[in-house]
């Protein structure tokens, strides 16, 4: 009888499990869903910010500069200075937030930003530069 009562459980808890792996698997795949909403490749402008709080010194190029950032499954990468590829690495969140950096020898290089519809507006700084960032998805 304990055999039969060792085999029950054993199934039993094969189920459960098998069930809970169904449902993390289906969750993963709405998460999915949800971030491959923004996936395209972003085209627009990087320009200087006039915000006297952002310090921006003499050295910092004006612009507007032309810019990409590509989106896949949640991952971004922008090139913000194509002269040395300078990329930034970082995420997108399944409500649009956008954040990444990457570390230079400089001192580094950071985005934030949000994805609204076809549209991502945001910053990109250094230690020296902050650049305002408008980006719509290329069809």
């Amino acid at each position: 009888m304990s055999v039969q009562r060792k085999t029950g459980r054993t199934v039993r808890a094969g189920v459960l499990f098998g069930v809970a792996g169904i449902a993390s698997i289906v969750a993963a795949g709405s998460a999915d869903a949800q971030l491959a909403q923004f996936n395209g490749v972003y085209a627009g402008t990087q320009t200087l910010t006039t915000d006297p709080g952002d310090h921006n010194y003499s050295q910092c190029l004006k612009g507007p500069f032309k810019r990409k950032m590509t989106v896949t499954d949640g991952k971004i990468v922008y090139t913000y200075n194509p002269t040395y590829d300078g990329e930034v690495q970082g995420i997108v969140s399944a409500d649009g937030n956008v954040s990444g950096s990457v570390e230079t020898s400089s001192g580094g290089v950071a985005l934030v930003g949000k994805i609204q519809g076809d549209a991502f507006t945001g910053k990109v700084w250094s230690i020296i530069c902050t650049y305002s960032l408008d980006l719509k998805r290329v069809p």
